[in-house]
C-alpha cells in the first residue's frame, strides 16, 4: 500500500492524522481529525440542507420541448455520502462527498446506516 502513496502531496496537504494520505491517482483517505475537518468543510458546502436533487417535469413547459426541473431536497442533511462507495474505491475528496439526510441516504445507500433503522 505504501507504494500507491503521493508523499509529496500528502506532506503538502498538511494532515493533522498520520493515517492521512493522498494516493497517486489523486484520491485522499482521510483519518478521524481530517475527516472531521471533511465533513466541516461538506456542511459549510451544503449550508446544513440535504443535497439530493429530484428531476421533475416542469408542467408549463410546451410539450414539445420537455424540460426539466432540478428540485433540492428541503431537509436537514444528517449523513455524508460517498458518491463512489468506500467499499469499491475510498476517496475522501469533497467532490466525491455528498450531504443527505436520512431519507435520502437510505434510498441512495439501499443498506442500514450506522446501524440505525
Amino acid at each position: 500500500m505504501l507504494a500507491n502513496i503521493d508523499v509529496e502531496a500528502t506532506q503538502a496537504r498538511k494532515f493533522k492524522s498520520k493515517r492521512s494520505r493522498v494516493l497517486l491517482d489523486g484520491r485522499e483517505i482521510l483519518g478521524k481529525p481530517d475527516w472531521k475537518q471533511r465533513k466541516a468543510e461538506l456542511w459549510a458546502r451544503c449550508g446544513g440542507r440535504c443535497e439530493h436533487e429530484d428531476h421533475v417535469q416542469d408542467s408549463f413547459a410546451p410539450r414539445d420541448t420537455p424540460k426539466l426541473l432540478h428540485i433540492r431536497c428541503f431537509r436537514v442533511a444528517h449523513d455524508p455520502h460517498h458518491i463512489i462507495p468506500r467499499s469499491k474505491k475510498r476517496d475522501d475528496r469533497l467532490s466525491n462527498l455528498q450531504a443527505l439526510c436520512r431519507f435520502h441516504h437510505r434510498l441512495v445507500d439501499q443498506r442500514k446506516i450506522g446501524g440505525r433503522k
